[in-house]
């Protein structure tokens, strides 16, 4: 059953209705850094922080996750792309390019791609500092 307010047509809208409620995945040792749990339920995607990454990205960013023990956040934007967001510091991820993908590299313990705002010069991931010129940051600007 699809929670109230996801709309039908969004990405989320099928995750939700079939995972609703599911934990999989245990916190542990992965191949480059924690492995992950992952409880699926819909997350309020109200804050201030989706809503200037949805400005951001230009798209419609949906929760559809809690992973890590509550400490990070799983969103599905309108082209099924994945991402995360930290809800113990201020970092947004690039967890995939897919729903599939991003559970796999979770699970797996893969590290995700650090996304920097226009008004952030450097975000903290993993005891690594990023900036704009570090290879592993993912650039959702076009072009």
């Amino acid at each position: 059953m699809l929670p109230a307010g996801i709309p039908a047509n969004h990405p989320a809208a099928e995750i939700l209705a079939r995972f609703n409620g599911l934990t999989v995945g245990r916190v542990g040792t992965g191949e480059e850094c924690a492995t992950s749990d992952i409880h699926f339920r819909a997350i309020d995607s109200s804050n201030s922080d989706v809503l200037a990454w949805n400005r951001l990205l230009q798209t419609t960013l949906i929760g559809v996750a809690e992973v890590h023990h509550g400490h990070g956040e799983l969103y599905v934007d309108s082209h099924g792309r994945c991402y995360g967001l930290s809800v113990i510091h201020d970092a947004f991820y690039f967890e995939g390019g897919t729903f599939v993908k991003a559970v796999e590299r979770i699970l797996r313990g893969r590290r995700s791609r650090p996304i920097l705002r226009p008004d952030q010069e450097s975000v903290d991931l993993y005891g690594i500092t990023y900036t704009a010129e570090h290879p592993d940051v993912y650039n959702y600007h076009p072009g």
